[in-house]
């Protein structure tokens, strides 16, 4: 059993009666919605076309939001129903950024996750979602999608009918009925103009459709929508920066472990002493920032406890455990001992760390949402991103502790080189589009290399 909608839009009056029931039904909180009406413009006066688009949960049958939620808070039920447990969500905001259709939102009073459902609790006593009902032209038609003879499956084989985003891989169960492309495609609309009844959120969406709309001129224009504002803000790039430094000093270790390269005074536990500690020093603040960006910190040990085990922020959360144990190994043998560890931990410290450093290339990757996270080599990226700060921190406390010139060199060759691969492959990151998402990919990344953040992402990004 899979249930469903079809949205027939020759029938859709854009009233924003649906919008009114689930509020009501659902009790949404102000500013955030669970199903709502895009309305599109194309044309001119005197001849203008106004379209109307329902949006909401696809209720996929492969939900990206499931799989990237890290504590099983979301699930698949036996009905189809894609459903939000509220006593398990940890307030991370991981689902935020797996829908692609920016269908899930954050409660700022439970500090929870919550989307379409729906319905769950008047579809277990045998009634039609509330939108279904209170829609007055009846658009809205709720269904068994996997039932031929139903009446949902008998509109699939009367009609050509849509569905938003197919390349994403969800196989979504909302389908439309006579949609207008614009409606159910950003790429095809902009908004830059501004809404009726309404006024845009500022940010760097707004910035982003101002900007394309001096290149060029959409066909359609969104004049009304429900804006979304970004899921993670400064405390994730923050922790991608620490996160970065601690994974990359023991990289930067590794060479010199095998080849040692000093011939003065310093020995190789004092290497190892300095490289275990600022792994740990930067690895407590990549766990400072990570817990303290949840919505419900106080739930943070459920990322192990109740681990969903297919989402890479659980697996990236004991990565960080494993490497934690292992440098902290180190950091007292160089400290109590004078020495360094067998060859084995050496090694084992560094697969830890190159794992620390690329797992966000596979979180990111089950961002269904975000096709600029998706992008080609991003896990070899990161690592080479992990090597420059972790040679430039290397290089800095060593140059503090004055170090000997041989040691300081060899640093130094490690980060120039580590810096040239890391420049050439941002400046390839246009042509890295994830398979199937080619178009939607350039977008992006052209807004990213050239729109209202280039300048930020030139010069902190290289």
């Amino acid at each position: 059993m899979q249930l469903g909608f079809v949205i027939d839009h020759s029938r859709c009056i854009g009233c924003h009666a649906c919008t009114v029931a689930c509020k009501s039904e659902n009790e949404v909180p102000l500013g955030s919605f669970r199903t709502w009406v895009k309305y599109t413009e194309k044309g001119s006066f005197p001849e203008v076309k106004r379209s109307f688009a329902v949006l909401r949960c696809n209720q996929c049958t492969e939900p990206p939001c499931v799989a990237i939620c890290p504590v099983r808070a979301l699930e698949k039920r036996s009905d189809g129903i894609v459903d939000i447990d509220p006593d398990l969500c940890i307030g991370c905001k991981s689902c935020l950024q797996g829908c692609p259709y920016d269908a899930l939102y954050i409660n700022e009073n439970s500090g929870t996750a919550e989307k379409c459902n729906f319905c769950a609790h008047r579809i277990e006593v045998g009634l039609a979602p509330s939108c279904a009902v209170v829609c007055p032209t009846e658009a809205i038609i709720p269904g068994d999608v996997s039932d031929p003879g139903g009446v949902l499956g008998q509109l699939r084989q009367q009609h050509e009918l849509q569905v938003r985003k197919p390349e994403a891989g969800t196989e979504p169960n909302v389908f439309y009925r006579e949609v207008e492309q614009a409606g159910i495609a950003p790429q095809e609309t902009s908004g830059a103009a501004g809404y009726h009844w309404a006024e845009r959120q500022g940010g760097s969406s707004l910035q982003a459709e101002l900007f394309e709309s001096l290149e060029k001129r959409a066909e359609a224009r969104t004049v009304y929508d429900v804006d979304h504002a970004p899921a993670w803000g400064w405390k994730v790039s923050a922790y991608l920066f620490t996160k970065s430094i601690s994974g990359g000093v023991w990289l930067v270790f590794l060479p010199f472990f095998l080849n040692w390269l000093s011939r003065g005074s310093v020995e190789l536990w004092q290497f190892s002493l300095m490289a275990a500690s600022l792994g740990l020093i930067f690895l407590g603040l990549t766990t400072f920032l990570l817990v303290a960006d949840l919505r419900r910190p106080s739930r943070f040990l459920y990322v192990i406890f109740k681990a969903n085990w297919t989402s890479w922020l659980s697996r990236g959360a004991l990565a960080l455990m494993g490497y934690g144990g292992l440098l902290t190994v180190v950091a007292g043998l160089g400290a109590l001992n004078q020495s360094v560890p067998n060859l084995g931990v050496v090694l084992a410290t560094a697969v830890a760390g190159a794992l620390c450093a690329m797992y966000t290339a596979w979180l990111f990757g089950q961002a269904k949402g975000r096709v600029f996270w998706l992008r080609r080599g991003l896990a070899f990226h990161l690592l080479v991103q992990a090597v420059v700060a972790g040679a430039a921190s290397c290089l800095l406390v060593a140059s503090l502790l004055d170090w000997d010139s041989v040691l300081l060199g060899g640093l130094a060759r490690v980060l120039q080189g580590a810096l040239g691969v890391h420049l050439l492959l941002t400046l390839l990151e246009g042509q890295m589009a994830p398979r199937g998402r080619e178009a939607e990919y350039v977008r992006v990344a052209r807004l990213v290399s050239h729109g209202p953040s280039a300048r930020r992402h030139w010069i902190l990004g290289v």
